[in-house]
């Protein structure tokens, strides 16, 4: 796992505005978007967050799901290799259930924060990133 500063983006209208979960979102993948197209990633694809979850189906039974297995937000492509996204805002989502994923799945993981408190952000919304091989 490696961990790098992505890139900060000012937003001048959001900076000190209070936004709704589906406002922080959609500012959020528009910095992750900007950060992947900028890094040679392609075919960017985001799960729509409704209020319907998608039935998955298992050999060990069926469970419902809001994001991708429950984990990731959306799915992209880095030198015809698939990676999954998974994008937080303000903190870092535990990397047990993306570790073991990936034992299962042999895949590359990408998880992506978009933050404005962490300290070397001063005031701006950064994109940090933590890749899982």
């Amino acid at each position: 796992m490696s961990v790098y500063l992505a890139g900060f983006v000012w937003l001048p209208n959001l900076i000190g505005v209070l936004m709704n979960n589906r406002q922080r979102m959609r500012a959020s993948n528009l910095l992750v978007r900007k950060h992947l197209l900028e890094n040679g990633y392609d075919n960017i694809w985001f799960k729509k967050h409704t209020n319907r979850s998608d039935l998955v189906f298992t050999q060990n039974g069926n469970y419902l799901a809001t994001d991708l297995w429950n984990l990731f937000d959306g799915i992209c492509t880095l030198d015809g290799k698939m990676v999954f996204l998974q994008m937080k805002t303000n903190s870092w989502p535990k990397s047990d259930p993306i570790k073991s994923w990936i034992k299962k799945i042999n895949c590359q993981v990408l998880v992506l924060n978009v933050t404005n408190s962490l300290k070397e952000c001063k005031g701006h919304y950064k994109v940090f990133v933590r890749h899982y091989p």
